[in-house]
């Protein structure tokens, strides 16, 4: 009977047991990518695994993905270990990360990593500097790599003032945190990526920005305050056919007018708040969250999160008329601030939205001890005449009260479920903390349905508690 039994891994005696370990079985080329998707560390460790793995780390068909942070090595061996392992490995590679605020404050060795021969072909590039002052990204760097990259992820770095900045035909993720970067010189990158899907710019400090892009499908946004003032004056998306995805992230913060000029199959916005004071969509225009001129109404949007002062209900209306195949709502209010459910609704008055599409609301801060508050969450049941789903996140303060049964049951009593328009409908209230407009992540991941849906992702970043 044959002795299947090994020795340690890599001490050269005996290999695993190709009849047990299939993985090692595939062609060189799938385990180079298998070594390539690990990290840095673990995918260097294959090397001990058999004699089948050893050579595979520093082949050409595993590209190296070299990811410089505090899992690699501590700070102080940090550098020595990029420049050993950028030394042994002889490329290409697909990932170079590296955070620059806990490298050595020499420009010299790191402007000699961007130029080594084992990063050509590098598929993805991350870049990061928590310091105070900008680090300046070599303009070498960028143009070499640009034929190559399909992600670009910088944050606290100068973007090298080019004449004529490089294009990028491979980019499809462009990640920009507190970078120092002209306005035209960010207009121009972006225009000129011939495959880029999704953008996301954060705390960046140009005034304007037109976006034109035949490929863009998502845009993530928020914008820094200087001394309580916005700096972020306006967004205008001039001319964007693929855009399916317009996500302002912290909408307090604006930009204070955001004017859609051609979105055609525009799907998913918000957050909006009373933080951008216009909002234009062709001569359709909200100002303030309420709508001044309705005229032109777009059929394509399917997902509206608001966060709304109120919650008020004259300005989800208007909303709705602007959206009328409008299916999935969610709103955040704060029942703390001026509440003002004004607006009597005419049931004659027909909404295409609450008619023929609205199927799920998500409303949070719901707060039955005020009726605002009930209103409005009663406003949907009674109108809402092919609501499938309704969840409504109860306010919990953290109280004795809170915590007893009775006091959840007394949150139903107020909703009028019996009158509901749409049979069909289930309704939940789930104990929930204060929500607040968070910066969910998701920009990027053009696989989720819907991005503030907390529940299709567990990542819990959809909306964050104060």
């Amino acid at each position: 009977m044959e002795d299947d039994r090994q020795g340690p891994p890599g001490d050269g005696a005996e290999d695993l047991d190709l009849d047990l370990d299939l993985i090692s079985r595939l062609p060189d080329e799938l385990l180079g990518t298998v070594v390539s998707l690990l990290p840095t560390k673990d995918g260097a460790r294959t090397q001990l695994l058999s004699r089948r793995w050893r050579p595979l780390w520093r082949s050409s068909m595993a590209p190296l993905n070299l990811i410089a942070d505090y899992h690699l090595s501590e700070k102080v061996s940090r550098a020595a270990l990029v420049s050993r392992i950028l030394a042994d490995h002889p490329g290409p590679a697909r990932r170079f990360s590296i955070q620059l605020m806990f490298l050595p404050e020499s420009f010299d060795e790191v402007d000699g990593w961007f130029r080594s021969g084992t990063l050509a072909g590098l598929h993805q590039l991350e870049a990061t500097n928590l310091r105070n002052s900008y680090y300046p990204l070599p303009q070498h760097a960028l143009v070499r790599f640009a034929p190559t990259l399909r992600v670009l992820s910088l944050g606290g770095c100068r973007f090298p003032d080019l004449a004529r900045p490089p294009s990028f035909p491979h980019l499809n993720q462009l990640i920009l945190y507190d970078v120092g970067i002209s306005e035209s010189s960010l207009q121009s990158v972006i225009s000129g990526c011939l495959v880029l899907q999704s953008v996301s710019l954060h705390n960046m400090g140009f005034g304007r920005l037109c976006i034109r892009s035949p490929t863009l499908r998502s845009i993530g946004f928020y914008a820094p305050r200087t001394q309580g003032v916005t700096t972020f004056q306006e967004l205008v998306i001039e001319d964007a056919p693929c855009l399916d995805r317009l996500l302002p992230i912290y909408p307090d913060d604006g930009p204070v007018t955001i004017r859609v000029i051609r979105a055609p199959k525009l799907q998913i916005l918000g957050f909006l708040s009373e933080g951008i004071s216009t909002l234009q969509f062709g001569t359709t225009v909200f100002q303030k969250m309420f709508a001044v001129s309705l005229t032109t109404k777009m059929y394509t949007m399917k997902i509206l999160a608001l966060d709304s002062i109120g919650p008020n209900l004259d300005a989800v209306i208007d909303f709705l008329k602007c959206f009328p195949c409008l299916e999935k709502l969610h709103v955040i209010s704060h029942p703390q601030k001026a509440m003002n459910n004004v607006r009597k609704f005419d049931p004659l008055e027909q909404i295409e939205c609450l008619e023929l599409h609205l199927k799920k609301v998500v409303l949070k801060n719901y707060n039955a001890d005020k009726s605002p508050s009930v209103d409005f969450a009663n406003f949907f049941i009674l109108n809402a005449k092919v609501l499938e789903e309704m969840e409504v996140g109860v306010l919990d303060d953290g109280s004795y009260r809170c915590m007893c049964d009775k006091w959840m049951r007394d949150q139903h009593r107020p909703l009028q479920l019996d009158n509901r328009a749409s049979q069909n409908a289930r309704i939940e209230l789930k104990r929930d903390g204060k929500a607040i407009p968070a910066n969910h992540g998701h920009t990027h991941d053009l696989s989720m349905a819907d991005p503030f849906d907390k529940s299709s992702c567990g990542c819990g970043k959809c909306v964050r508690y104060s």
